[in-house]
Order: C-alpha cells, then structure tokens, then sequence
C-alpha cells in the first residue's frame, strides 16, 4: 500500500496501485487464512472517495463504529490503525512481516472478534495495525474481506455491490480482462504497452500507477538510475518515505481498453520483486485510472476483471 502525494497531468484515463503482503514471522510467504464469514450471498453499499480518490466502505468493529475503511485490493490483509485499536482494547495477535512498496517490516496485529460489512459479518481477523497517518484511514478492507466475491465498483453511482463469484457480461462498453492470482493478489496478464505485454497489478487502495525499472527502459530507452526529468514523493503504510520518477505513456492497452497520456511513476519497489516482477516490464494499476471508468468489476476467484467505459 502507498499513501502520497503525487504531481498530477493531463490525462484520457489513468490508473493507480498500493499493495501489501503479510505472512507469519515463522511462514513469510504464506497466504493468511480467510476468516470465517456470515451473510447474504449479495448487497450493494454506499462507497464514498476521499482526497486521493481512493474508495473506502463504513464497517463495524465488534460491534462498534462505523469507521470508513478504504477498499483495498492490493492487500492479501484487512488492516487497522493502531489508535482505533487501542480505543476499542482490540487484544494483541501475533507478530507478522509485511511486504510492502519500499521494504519488509516486522508489526504487530491485533484480533478484531467479528468485522461487519453491510450485512455480512468476518470473525477473528487478526490484523496488522498501523499508524492512522500513514494510512490515511481508521483501516483498509484487504482481500480476505473480499475474497470469493464478485465485487462491483460503480463509480457513476457510488456503489460498491457484491456477489458470489460469477461471470460479468461484455458489450461494446465493458471489456473482460483475464489474469492469475499471486499472493492472493490478481495480476492481469494480457496489457500491452507498444506492443510488448506488461504484467498489471490491480489495486484499488493506491492513487498512483507504478512501473517497473523494465518498463521504464521499454517506454523512455533509460534506466531508472539516470536522472529523473520529474519526481513525486510517497509515504508508505509503515510511514518509509521514497522519491518515485514520473513520466507520461503516450498509449497503453489493456485488454479492449486503451488508455492515453497516462501519468505514471517509476521504481524499483520491493513488491515488484516479490510478485517476481523484476525482470519483464510490469505496473500497479489503482484510482487514478479506475475511478475514470463508469464501473470496475474485480472476481478474484475467477482471476477477472472488468472495464465499462463511460
């Protein structure tokens, strides 16, 4: 996950990511098992945008709130600040290393008995807690709250609504794109950028695409060494601070969809080597370009996602 300020530019449609991975201190790489969950098989809920145009979701915790999480699909984790954690005496949990954008850390998680959505309900998350102001949020939803559910994002409405895992029709307007699943993360595998196919990262917890060293040589000829023409700042979800180059992508296509003048950052992040993204060119993909979309459609047990265009 990122949290930043960044320097903005004109754009037809632009995408942005934040991503973090957590495991025991004992078991790094493994996936965190999905807490048990009750509810409807489907709902809508109300999503609100903050500042940064990322989406967040107002839920209960053990029964108290409700607090606006951030909806974030880059993190295999539901994640809390440390001072709604101690306002609500949320018991400790085991330590845990996560991977996030600038390194990996070793924190403490709490245990939240039961997480309230709308009407369906998550128990005993044990929860990596953060700093609120590196978070910019009380918490984010990561996806073991959403896993197993076809996940609407409906821009044009505010909505965000859930189903069980299913197929989303395509039209002129609303483009299907396939991946696979890393880390419980969905990585979308049939982008391309000048005609070379770019890993794409999806996430919905970040204001800002990010690419690779590899696909910064692709598009520019330089590599992310050489000095940069325009730079923008991010402050991690650990609170690490990094200085990212920022350049311009004339045109880029993912799946049916094509994007111009899109703003994006460039470095050499820790999660791109721990997705195994270092040696073919590849990008985080999160709301700076999904929020221009009319709806965004994430099915992480299918390994799908979808574009409608306004």
């Amino acid at each position: 996950m990122i949290a930043h300020r960044s320097v903005r530019s004109a754009l037809g449609i632009v995408v942005a990511c934040l991503w973090l991975s957590c495991g025991t201190a004992q078991a790094r790489g493994a996936e965190p098992p999905p807490p048990a969950e009750t509810g409807p098989p489907g709902e809508n809920l109300s999503m609100r945008q903050d500042p940064t145009q990322r989406l967040s979701l107002p839920v209960m915790v053990n029964g108290q709130g409700p607090y606006d999480f951030l909806v974030d699909t880059g993190s295999d984790r539901t994640v809390i600040s440390r001072e709604l954690a101690a306002q609500l005496t949320l018991p400790p949990g085991p330590r845990v290393v996560i991977h996030e954008s600038a390194g990996a850390d070793r924190v403490n998680t709490v245990v939240i008995d039961h997480l309230t959505i709308g009407e369906r309900t998550l128990r005993h998350i044990e929860s990596p807690a953060l700093g609120a102001g590196d978070l910019g949020a009380p918490g984010m939803l990561g996806v073991d709250a959403l896993r197993d559910l076809h996940l609407v994002m409906d821009f044009q409405a505010m909505r965000l609504s859930s189903s069980r895992s299913r197929a989303e029709p395509a039209d002129g307007r609303t483009f299907v794109v396939q991946g696979r699943s890393r880390f419980g993360q969905l990585i979308l595998t049939n982008a391309r950028i000048r005609g070379q196919r770019v890993l794409v990262v999806l996430d919905s917890g970040s204001q800002l695409s990010v690419g690779n060293p590899p696909l910064l040589k692709l598009l520019t000829g330089r590599d992310v060494s050489a000095q940069p023409r325009q730079t923008t700042g991010i402050v991690t979800v650990t609170g690490r601070r990094m200085t990212l180059e920022v350049d311009q992508i004339d045109e880029a296509q993912l799946g049916g969809v094509v994007i111009h003048n899109m703003p994006l950052a460039f470095a050499p992040l820790h999660i791109f080597d721990r997705f195994g993204l270092t040696r073919q060119p590849a990008l985080l993909l999160g709301m700076d370009v999904l929020s221009l979309c009319q709806k965004v459609t994430v099915d992480l047990r299918r390994r799908e996602a979808t574009f409608t265009l306004n």
